[in-house]
């Protein structure tokens, strides 16, 4: 999953992408004209791009996370291509989606952390791990899969914690930037007559579950 993230006014003119994180002595880069490849040194793999003067190339409006058009990110590929760079596949799948927790296990040797397999489509079931002390199967939750950017700007990833891969991450409201106060303890309970792999910005408050 890439992510493309602009913000001039704190970086300049800079679209960069990511498809994950790199641990600082593995991080390797090679520039040509205004395109930095960032890569793992070890197996070579193509982990980002930093590309400079990007309102040259397409405008691009907005702060943070951006969503690219096919067609934007198409004029994107051609320059990748014509400097003999890897190009990025074109996805719109939304990283914030409605989900549903079909079970929960306490993780052993935590006296907090949950082991969830959640429905995050119609087809598909992840595990995440979560801590949230309200978690429970049968309730439906907002799921930051990987690629998510979330409002204070923290990026969620696959990862793991205490050993356990976990699928990104549920999410409460706070977190959501919708319960600044952080009046709602917990992860946000989304009222179950919302179909899964819904995008979170498509529903309201009024489908949340009362807290």
């Amino acid at each position: 999953m890439w992510i493309s993230i602009y913000n001039r006014d704190g970086v300049g003119d800079v679209v960069m992408f990511s498809k994950g994180t790199l641990s600082k002595d593995l991080i390797a880069t090679s520039t040509v004209g205004d395109v930095t490849r960032i890569y793992n040194r070890e197996t070579k793999e193509t982990m980002g791009y930093n590309i400079q003067n990007i309102s040259k190339l397409i405008p691009i409006e907005g702060k943070g996370r951006v969503q690219l058009s096919q067609v934007q990110l198409d004029l994107i590929n051609q320059a990748l291509y014509e400097q003999g760079f890897e190009t990025i596949p074109f996805d719109d799948d939304p990283r914030l989606v409605v989900a549903e927790v079909l079970e929960v296990k306490d993780l052993e040797g935590s006296d907090h952390l949950h082991i969830t397999k959640t429905r995050i489509s119609e087809n598909e079931v992840v595990q995440i791990v979560c801590g949230a002390p309200n978690v429970r199967e049968g309730m439906f939750v907002v799921a930051a899969l990987p690629g998510a950017v979330m409002p204070n700007g923290q990026v969620i990833w696959e990862g793991e914690l205490r050993g356990v891969s976990s699928y990104g991450m549920l999410t409460s409201a706070f977190e959501l930037g919708v319960d600044p106060e952080h009046v709602r303890k917990g992860i946000l309970e989304i009222k179950n007559d919302v179909p899964v792999g819904t995008s979170f910005d498509k529903i309201n408050s009024e489908q949340f579950v009362e807290a």
